[in-house]
């Protein structure tokens, strides 16, 4: 079934909650679901690497398997060590892919030794990088050490856990800090350290014997890694297959050297595998690093600095962005980049630049080597310590191209006006938090790139005319005036003044004919924008979100033709708008909600190319020009939209919208995907959006007024209305097949009539549901006594009896019923996650139903998990390939014709998750599951319209759904008014009732 980008993020939101609740790097975000999926499915990431990188991993799998004993209780330290490139981070992370599915958490934290450095030598810089990947949450902050120790302890003492920090140095305070003892982590748990310095180990009570000491590759394996980096797919010639094995020689089994020289020589001569190979005689001591700097010393000057700029600046930054950066310093970056990977001396992750550490020491001793003690005359400076000795002590030269601090530092230092006087060559600076002790300071005019974060002075230099400068980003600054006058910034393409919250009006942008992106969101005192805007051909990012004091915006914008994204919302003042906006002809996103608009041109429906539009928020603006009437003032009243063509999003959530309000011609809108119509005051829907054939997000939420919904399209995938109190009546015809998620919390008169005209709303879904999956319908002679297994607390167990897995098993159903704590409600999200156990020759394995998103709720609910045979047959086929046991040894018998299960039971759990304290407002009050076979199923989807609430039920002890639909809980009665529905699980709200008929 094909979804639209819209709705994979919304349920990727809903399935990855905790991945959402912070805003995080897009690749990062994706790089940590991946990870998440494959921990899930236990798929291990190695499995699409190249061989090349496992080249005689399984000797080092055996190894280290001995030394792990996943199946002891004891809590166990285990050690990697070995000198640099010899693949101690490839053997840790190959070990974390395979077994990390079998803990409750997992992290592994790398480079911590790099990581330390760059934070100035804060271990609590770790330690929150540990619990934010603990917890999955970004930005998470403690204010000390000790607080960092506790929290640890807190989230990880009673877990069996699966920690690995990668690269600890000599810096025993690292260790003692992330993983101080045994007692801090729960039964079972593993601690894999790797590090160059055996020593750290020893000193951390790491016994010899969990200490796994990596040697080199041996022969074979040495030259099998060589010879494919070396030869690729070609076929070499006699000559050069017979000089491999002198050149293997001189790498010493590291497998970083031979994947480098294996590089550097493809594809090359005879000759010059003969030049290599003298050159490796040269180096009689035999020391790496100069084997490694071959490679280097190859390499023309423009991929030279492309290499050191890596080293010092741009690891793990996202590739594009540093190619624009590179190419504005004349350095040809995309053959350059190529040049490097094809080398081996950088690669390409989630599409972020990578080297090996040994790598990025080697250009980092290249830096410092003509100038071993002078900072002041290296190339670039990166590191803190050295950045602030250059810049007080006024001892930097002209030998300096860049400056970059990659992080932010608490600590703020002063600058003098003249700390940069001497570097005329600098071309990269970005600093942060950085103060200045006079009104002005020198900057190179031969700067590309300038970012500085928090910039004290009112306005640049007057002196500054870098004529060659890229990109500005002065965030947060403290800038009243970019500029006075006009100057001349031919080839600037960004300029970031977001949050500058004392700038008062825009430059005169007239010499600054390339710009791409003007983004001053956030400035809170900015007036007016200059009329030059207008005339920015190549602008195609104005974002001016959360100006709330402009008054002033061009007229005329005939001259932004690439202008592609325009945001206005929350420009409260703003009551002009230009009056030739249809020649913005490529705009695609526009924001108006929340200005003061009082006159918005018709001409806004010839926006052909307009996706995303939303008036959010314009909900009591008087005299809009839109107003085909004015009966209801405050109320918008929307004229027709025909003629946008290609709006795929459109939102009118909180615009006061009556009855009879939302325009009838809605059908025009023929690409329209989302539509927010949330907190308004109509009564019903328009049948027009019936015709909506591509709509598949509906947002109604908290429309206090709307009383049915009705008909929707066929296409509809998410329809939400949490908080439609008035809502009586709801229409799934001809849409119920593709329905993924339905959100109707609190729609108490669902109820009086099942929220249905022809059937219960809930079962109906549900039943739905439970046949695209192939798993079970509840009949009503099974009664409460159907979840044949039942417990009070948040866990179940059902033993399993012989030829139980046979030809007429279904799957499994599993339900928990959750009550909340309504004394501390306050909105946030929960997740909700199940695990299932299942045991195997005496051995337990896990697998685990998806985590669940949902928010505080205020009454009684009941999850019920349906597990198909088809992904639970999946499961058990890589639970019992992870115990190293051959799924068809073990589940046919000799006449390979009926399924046998050598399993014993399955237990099933349970569990809420969320910020902390929250998950103690959600209590699982008790859970039950059955095994489900094809005699459980009574009904078929030919029988579906004569379906009510009483074939759904459920008991544990306390609870069970009664023959007319109502759950009977102790002496209260809770009625299903509502439920979301996700794939094979869904959510059912119930409420109280003090007084009902038995």
């Amino acid at each position: 079934m094909r979804k639209s980008e819209n709705f994979q993020i919304y349920s990727n939101m809903e399935i990855f909650p905790d991945f959402f609740k912070h805003n995080r790097p897009e690749a990062k975000l994706v790089e940590d679901i991946v990870k998440d999926i494959c921990g899930r499915l236990h798929i291990s990431s190695f499995d699409g690497y190249q061989s090349k990188y496992v080249v005689g991993m399984d000797y080092h799998w055996e190894k280290m398997k001995a030394l792990l004993e996943v199946e002891s209780d004891d809590v166990r330290f285990i050690g990697i060590c070995g000198m640099g490139g010899i693949g101690k981070t490839t053997i840790a992370r190959y070990v974390y892919e395979k077994i990390s599915y079998q803990y409750e958490v997992s992290c592994f934290l790398g480079d911590v030794r790099q990581e330390y450095e760059s934070s100035g030598g804060r271990v609590v810089a770790l330690q929150e990088q540990l619990l934010s990947k603990v917890m999955k949450q970004t930005n998470f902050r403690i204010s000390d050490f000790s607080d960092g120790i506790k929290l640890i302890r807190r989230w990880l003492g009673s877990k069996k856990v699966l920690v690995v920090l990668d690269d600890v140095d000599d810096q025993l305070k690292q260790l003692n800090k992330l993983a101080g003892s045994h007692d801090w982590f729960g039964p079972k748990s593993r601690i894999i350290v790797t590090t160059r310095d055996q020593q750290v180990l020893k000193s951390h009570a790491i016994l010899i014997t969990y200490i796994y000491k990596v040697g080199g590759l041996n022969g074979d394996d040495a030259l099998q890694l060589f010879r494919m980096n070396a030869f690729k797919n070609e076929h070499p010639t006699d000559d050069h297959v017979n000089l491999s094995s002198d050149i293997v020689n001189y790498a010493y089994g590291l497998p970083l050297a031979l994947e480098v020289l294996g590089s550097h020589l493809c594809d090359t001569t005879v000759e010059h595998w003969k030049s290599t190979l003298d050159s490796l005689k040269d180096y009689p001591d035999g020391k790496i690093m100069k084997v490694l700097r071959i490679s280097y010393d190859g390499l023309k000057q423009n991929q030279k600095d492309i290499f050191l700029h890596t080293a010092c600046f741009f690891k793990g930054k996202k590739k594009d962005r540093v190619m624009k950066i590179l190419d504005s310093c004349d350095l040809y970056s995309t053959s350059g980049i190529n040049v490097l990977v094809d080398k081996s001396l950088v690669s390409i992750s989630y599409n972020r630049l990578d080297m090996h550490n040994m790598l990025q020491e080697m250009g980092w001793e290249i830096v410092r080597e003509k100038y071993p003690n002078v900072c002041g005359k290296w190339s670039r400076l990166w590191l803190f310590k050295d950045v602030q000795h250059v810049l007080i002590g006024n001892t930097g030269t002209d030998e300096v191209i860049g400056i970059m601090l990659n992080k932010p530092k608490e600590q703020i230092f002063q600058l003098n006006g003249k700390s940069f006087s001497s570097m005329s060559n600098l071309m990269l600076l970005k600093l942060s938090n950085v103060d200045i002790s006079e009104d002005q300071i020198y900057l190179s005019n031969n700067l590309r790139f300038l970012k500085w974060h928090g910039f004290p002075l009112k306005t640049l230099p007057s002196n500054f005319q870098a004529q060659n400068l890229f990109k500005l980003n002065l965030y947060g600054s403290q800038i009243n005036y970019l500029w006075k006058g006009i100057k001349d910034f031919p080839k600037l393409k960004t300029i970031k003044l977001s949050y500058s919250h004392n700038l008062i009006e825009t430059p005169d942008f007239t010499m600054v004919p390339n710009l791409e992106m003007l983004d001053l969101k956030g400035c809170t005192r900015l007036r007016k924008v200059h009329e030059s805007v207008g005339v920015l051909k190549c602008l195609f990012v104005l974002n001016l979100e959360g100006c709330k004091n402009l008054q002033s915006f061009p007229r005329d914008v005939s001259g932004l033709k690439s202008l592609k994204i325009l945001h206005l919302q929350g420009c409260s003042k703003l009551d002009k708008f230009p009056e030739n906006l249809e020649e913005l002809e490529h705009l695609e996103e526009l924001d108006v909600g929340g200005t003061a608009i009082t006159q918005v041109p018709s001409s806004i429906a010839r926006l052909t190319n307009l996706q995303k539009l939303s008036f959010r928020n314009c909900n009591s603006q008087p005299g809009w020009s839109w107003y085909l009437w004015r009966t209801n003032p405050g109320c918008l009243v929307l004229p027709s939209l025909r003629g946008l063509c290609s709006l795929k999003t459109l939102n009118l959530s909180e615009c006061n919208l009556l009855e009879g309000t939302l325009p009838k011609d809605l059908d025009s809108l023929c690409s329209l995907e989302v539509l927010d119509l949330s907190k308004n005051k109509f009564i019903s829907l328009p049948e027009s959006i019936n015709q909506l054939s591509k709509l598949e997000i509906l947002c109604l939420e908290n429309c206090e007024w709307l009383r049915s919904l009705p008909e929707l399209p066929s296409n509809i995938l998410f329809v939400g209305a949490d908080g439609c109190h008035s809502l009586e009546d709801v229409s799934l015809r001809g849409c119920i097949s593709r329905v993924i998620a339905m959100h109707l919390f609190n729609c108490p008169k669902l109820i009086q009539n099942g929220g249905h005209k022809e059937n219960n709303l809930a079962v109906t879904l549900l039943i739905q549901r439970l046949q695209n999956f192939k798993i079970i319908v509840i009949d009503d002679d099974i009664g409460n006594e159907w979840f044949s297994c039942r417990s009070d607390d948040n866990s179940v167990e059902i033993g399993l009896p012989p030829n139980w897995l046979n030809d007429e098993f279904m799957g499994i159903a599993m339900c928990g019923a959750l009550t909340p704590d309504h004394k501390d409600l306050d909105g946030r999200k929960i997740g909700l996650g199940a695990t299932c156990c299942m045991e195997i020759m005496r051995k337990s394995y896990l697998f685990s139903v998806p985590l669940y998103s949902l928010t505080t709720f205020e009454s009684d609910h009941l999850w019920l998990v349906y597990m198909s045979r088809e992904r639970f047959e999946h499961e058990r086929s890589l639970t019992l390939k992870s115990a190293h046991l051959d799924p068809r040894e073990y589940e046919y018998d000799s006449t390979n014709s009926v399924l046998v299960s050598t399993s014993t039971c399955i237990h099933a759990r349970f569990s809420v998750a969320g910020d902390e304290g929250l998950n103690s407002k959600v209590a699982i009050k008790s859970t039950g599951i059955r095994l489900v076979y094809k005699r459980d199923i009574e009904c078929s989807e030919d029988d579906l319209p004569a379906i009510d609430a009483s074939i759904l039920h459920q008991h544990h002890n306390c609870s069970t759904f009664a023959g007319d639909g109502r759950l009977n809980y102790m002496s209260d009665t809770l009625l299903v008014s509502c439920f979301r529905l996700y794939g094979d699980s869904a959510f059912i709200e119930t409420y109280h009732k003090p007084t009902l008929a038995p």
